[in-house]
């Protein structure tokens, strides 16, 4: 996130920044390496709870990544396996928090303002996927990737488009690096 767009944050989001790197950290292993600047969302969890007196903390997406034309993208990061109604609810989570606190004003800033992406570890889903016969697992791990060839929306997630989110994706690592972390590391000055 540029300067640029941190100073267009509210301010209390403006002291909740960390590395991309930093944010993606999920077990031992970090998603990505880059060094863009984004909002620690674990951090505006906390701010939330105890603003709010919350005994338990919600759900949160990993990241927030700002752009100076005010477009916020959810990043969340998933190495191991994934669980649909645990996106769901982070994403709501994540979605409340911002409402109650002021942060967006309406669900339409987030329609039009606000998109998700999910980063996954498709080695890891797959090894993790409790399938015994070999020819239905490569019967998988082949749809798969033609799917992310493609850039379909895994978990059901499109269905959020309009809805909820202006736009949302789900992205291998490798996918995530190419279209979202080369793109606004270029355009920060190759950070």
């Amino acid at each position: 996130m540029t300067e640029g767009a941190k100073e267009k944050l509210p301010e209390v989001m403006q002291s909740m920044t960390a590395t991309l790197k930093h944010c993606s950290k999920d077990g031992k292993d970090y998603m990505t390496d880059s060094m863009l600047t984004v909002v620690n969302f674990d951090r505006f969890s906390k701010y939330y709870c105890h603003t709010l007196k919350i005994a338990r903390q919600p759900k949160t997406n990993d990241a927030l990544y700002c752009t100076e034309e005010g477009k916020w993208y959810f990043v969340e990061f998933k190495n191991g396996g994934i669980k649909k109604d645990e996106i769901y609810r982070k994403i709501y989570d994540s979605l409340i928090m911002l409402l109650e606190t002021g942060m967006i004003p309406d669900y339409q800033f987030a329609r039009e303002n606000i998109s998700y992406i999910l980063v996954y570890n498709k080695e890891k889903i797959m090894q993790e996927k409790q399938i015994k016969d070999n020819s239905a697992k490569e019967q998988i791990h082949r749809h798969m990737e033609r799917k992310q060839e493609q850039l379909f929306c895994l978990f059901e997630l499109e269905k959020l488009c309009g809805y909820v989110f202006h736009e949302t994706n789900t992205y291998t690592k490798e996918q995530f690096e190419q279209l979202f972390v080369k793109k606004y590391e270029k355009l920060e000055g190759g950070r």
